[in-house]
């Protein structure tokens, strides 16, 4: 292309106004900005970020395609590197394997997608989400027809725009209830999907650890997300953030924490080495097992060999088989589940919610009820929506999971709550007339 053909092409064009553009504002002007609408502007620049990212997808597969070409002896070679992205690489960040998974995903978001890009490039989802999507895409069946594949392309764009990250992966899972017509043959694939998970993560299950020679011991490891969810739970329970650690001060009567972690790693490294300190040793299994104690939520035609996937109360999913393995060796909390999946009644005269109660709304509730709020439920506390000393009762009908934060909202603000008709929380501000919930991904 000549230089005269670069000074009408868009895309040079483009770039070169994106740098000039910039060059105009200072990041101090950010600080004479009312806070709101910093954060409307941050959001579009992730937006606009999610623009780029498109742009840089669609230049690294221009570049890719050239190499392959040059390595066919069919063009000169794009670059001095020894793959794409080493050439990307060097050209700027140096992050080798950040370009390599750029060039990686920009290849599958082509072959696997055919709104993605669009909406990537429209600014309409993040580039993660997008990766996401085109990793689920690439996993579906390979008897899929492509009306089926757009259906679910479709259904998952739908969805990116409303559910977190961590929720698009779980919906993910269940994609294929967007064509197939019963709820087993979903419940069978969702099945195989975390079955084939789990078996990749057994294979790169490790762990390691040094002694640093200074009083301190090092450690690396990788495991399931199941076991790592029941590792997490039972470090948070030793380090929430409301409880003190320490000794009491004799002159001021406040607990100090000197020696104590004040940062949450730090926390959790003291949690974790308590909970070293009470293993059972003299009761640990010496042929294989599991020795910690854990609650999965899961259908009776599960337990008695069923396809339906089960949960851990943080939401991680589970394959069936798992959950049976579980059951045979962990202590399962008893749920009656509805229709809906959904535990009745556990009502109680308590002043507080007990430890049935409480895993209800684990169950039920998923973490925070908050509109928007990304808390689950490990750092949830309990809440009456009417106040006990009025009702005098405290059961699940009444109740509802709120973080700390929003809880203290909720108590000075005088929010309204109530359970509406399919049984989930929604929440009513002051000066509000719209009644509104927190929109988790529920399977």
């Amino acid at each position: 292309m000549s230089v005269a053909a670069l000074d009408t092409h868009p895309v040079p064009s483009c770039v070169h106004g994106i740098h000039a553009l910039l060059d105009t504002v200072p990041t101090a002007a950010w600080d004479g900005l009312d806070p709101a609408e910093v954060r409307r502007l941050l959001a579009e620049i992730g937006r606009a970020e999610a623009r780029l990212s498109a742009h840089k997808m669609a230049a690294a597969r221009v570049l890719e395609k050239a190499r392959k070409a040059a390595a066919n002896g069919d063009g000169p070679r794009p670059g001095t590197g020894t793959s794409t992205g080493a050439t990307i690489s060097i050209d700027f960040g140096g992050d080798r394997s950040g370009a390599d998974a750029l060039v990686s995903t920009a290849e599958r978001i082509e072959a696997q997608t055919t709104l993605i890009e669009n909406a990537l490039a429209a600014g309409v989802i993040s580039s993660k989400q997008a990766d996401l999507i085109s990793r689920v895409l690439a996993k579906l069946p390979d008897d899929v027809t492509p009306e089926q594949r757009e259906r679910c392309e479709e259904t998952l764009l739908k969805d990116a725009q409303r559910l977190t990250l961590k929720d698009l992966r779980l919906r993910g899972a269940r994609i294929t209830e967007a064509y197939k017509k019963t709820t087993h043959d979903v419940d069978a694939d969702e099945d195989e999907i975390l079955r084939r998970r789990e078996e990749e993560a057994r294979k790169k299950t490790s762990f390691s650890m040094w002694d640093n020679n200074d009083g301190t011991v090092t450690g690396r490891f990788t495991l399931p997300e199941a076991q790592g969810a029941m590792l997490k739970t039972a470090l948070d329970a030793l380090a929430a953030p409301h409880q003190k650690v320490g000794t009491v001060n004799a002159a001021t009567g406040e607990h100090d924490e000197v020696g104590f972690g004040q940062s949450y790693p730090q926390r959790l490294g003291h949690a974790f080495a308590t909970l070293v300190e009470h293993l059972p040793a003299d009761q640990l299994p010496t042929n294989g097992g599991v020795s910690a104690v854990v609650t999965v939520n899961l259908d009776l035609d599960t337990l008695m060999g069923g396809l339906k996937a089960a949960g851990l109360s943080d939401g991680t999913r589970i394959s069936a088989s798992e959950a049976r393995r579980l059951a045979c060796t962990a202590k399962i909390a008893p749920f009656v589940l509805d229709g809906k999946s959904l535990p009745l009644d556990f009502g109680t005269s308590n002043r507080y919610f007990d430890a049935a109660s409480r895993r209800a709304l684990e169950k039920r509730d998923m973490g925070c009820t908050a509109p928007g709020c990304d808390r689950d439920a490990r750092w949830c506390e309990a809440h009456h929506m009417h106040p006990y000393s009025i009702t005098g009762r405290t059961d699940i009908r009444d109740g509802a999971l709120l973080c700390s934060f929003h809880h203290h909202r909720a108590h000075d603000q005088d929010w309204s709550g109530r359970i509406a008709d399919d049984g989930h929380v929604e929440w009513k501000l002051p000066g509000s007339d719209t009644w509104r919930r927190n929109t988790r991904w529920r399977p």
